[in-house]
């Protein structure tokens, strides 16, 4: 298992979205990843990871959980709420004037269950895929 240190690690491209906070931790039905868009975005090229840290600056590069968010567009100034239970997606207006995008991960058991648990999120530019035959 390897290390990474934990700042902003950007190739091209400014990250759109920002994690704001880990709410309801230990409790799927409660718990929420907090995110706010800082430029207008589709969330198809965003994807939220759970890992942990390994120091007090590090964090793993073994990822144990992954949502990677349907296309969706998103305005700078929204926030998007991620669930890690089920629900029905939905989209509301906020007192901020703003819009809560509010998506659900469909998981029956807590994410964010331990004090040493890393929220990452990662902003996807490209992808391939190739059938397992």
């Amino acid at each position: 298992m390897g290390n990474f240190f934990l700042f902003d690690q950007q190739c091209e491209g400014a990250m759109k979205l920002e994690i704001l906070s880990v709410k309801g931790r230990g409790d799927h039905t409660q718990e929420s990843v907090r995110l706010k868009v800082i430029d207008d975005c589709d969330l198809k090229h965003y994807m939220v990871a759970d890992t942990t840290y390994t120091g007090d600056t590090t964090i793993s590069n073994r990822v144990r959980h992954t949502h990677w968010f349907k296309p969706g567009a998103v305005k700078q100034g929204d926030f998007v709420w991620l669930y890690t239970g089920p629900g029905k997606n939905t989209t509301r207006g906020n007192d901020s004037g703003s819009t809560t995008h509010v998506r659900y991960w469909g998981l029956n058991k807590a994410v964010w269950n331990d004090e040493g648990d890393c929220a990452l999120l990662f902003q996807i530019a490209t992808w391939r895929g190739k059938r397992v035959q």
